[in-house]
């Protein structure tokens, strides 16, 4: 995974951050946008958790809140078919 960033985001009315980045499912595959669950209020936590996100290996991520971002349109060419469960914004 890399590019991780902090992103605006509206869903369904509800405007938060996200944190979202490109990852590739094995080395001959594409690079695809991938999300994770948590929607924040604000930039600044939103950041803060980012922070954390860069200091763990990705082999020590819970990939189960990660997946294509809400608003994705999928593609059957994308090796990662599922969108994130969106938590509540936080």
């Amino acid at each position: 995974m890399r590019n991780l960033e902090v992103v605006e985001v509206n869903i369904n009315g509800m405007v938060g951050f996200q944190i979202q980045g490109i990852w590739r499912a094995c080395s001959d595959s594409l690079w695809e946008t991938i999300a994770h669950a948590a929607v924040f209020r604000d930039r600044v936590r939103a950041n803060k958790f980012l922070a954390k996100v860069k200091t763990r290996p990705s082999w020590e991520y819970n990939w189960k809140c990660w997946g294509k971002p809400a608003n994705y349109i999928h593609s059957s060419i994308d090796a990662r078919q599922d969108s994130v469960n969106v938590y509540s914004v936080l």
